[in-house]
């Protein structure tokens, strides 16, 4: 368990590590962290984050913000119908509710249209099911298509592509050189996905995040700064 600071207005997860040479303050929807070199003195960490009280402050206030739209977004998910926006590589289609016999969901255009008894009226937990089947399929396909491009350039082939569901990653690599994606990536657009699926690889060149890593990442997408940190700023909303 990590240790707990108590501050008026929060409290602050400390995460001690041998690698780690400096410390480091997080703020994100799940609180504030801090992550340090593992012998340094509880009193030093306390003033670190009492120094950037205004900021983290700050950064809470907008992680509040965001969590409120998460919140907003989940319910809106939960009562989807007819005419419900759904984020697919970073745009929105709309959701159109058809009746037919039998039940099949496909693009059309800015549309996700469903065709299906009753048109799924009064169902919505069906209708969910459904549209998240489609996205995670899609998922699926669109990420194993982009390793398949984009092993080539990095130079390093994974022995597993696993497409999961996480909470709070895009994506892990693993010592028997699989890697895992997440598959609300579906949500952002092409390029995001390019650089996850790039990061991923470039780790079974490198295993860690060192500047070498780093360099391997740039070698292969040089505007991977912009996309990283599209990702930061934007990644809670990639969700369903």
């Amino acid at each position: 368990m990590p240790e707990i600071l108590k501050f008026a207005n929060y409290e602050v997860a400390v995460i001690r590590s041998k690698r780690r040479k400096s410390a480091a303050i997080k703020v994100d929807l799940d609180g504030v962290s801090v992550r340090v070199p593992e012998n340094l003195p509880l009193s030093d960490i306390r003033s670190l984050v009492a120094e950037k009280s205004h900021w983290v402050e700050t950064k809470l206030k907008t992680a509040a913000q965001k969590r409120q739209a998460v919140e907003a977004a989940a319910k809106q998910s939960a009562q989807l119908g007819q005419g419900s926006p759904v984020l697919y590589q970073g745009r929105q289609l709309r959701l159109k509710l058809k009746e037919a016999e039998q039940t099949r969901i496909y693009q059309q255009a800015e549309e996700l249209i469903v065709e299906a008894p009753g048109a799924m009226a009064g169902e919505p937990d069906q209708l969910r099911a459904i549209v998240e089947q489609w996205l995670y399929a899609r998922a699926v396909e669109e990420l194993h298509l982009c390793v398949n491009v984009y092993k080539q350039r990095v130079g390093a082939s994974p022995s597993r592509i696993e497409v999961k569901s996480y909470k709070a990653r895009w994506g892990s690599c693993k010592p028997d050189q699989s890697i895992q994606l997440n598959w609300r990536l579906i949500h952002a657009p092409m390029h995001i996905m390019d650089y996850v699926v790039v990061h991923e690889l470039c780790h079974l060149l490198e295993m860690n995040h060192s500047p070498r890593f780093w360099s391997e990442v740039e070698r292969v997408d040089a505007q991977y700064r912009m996309k990283r940190r599209w990702l930061q700023d934007n990644g809670w909303q990639l969700n369903f």
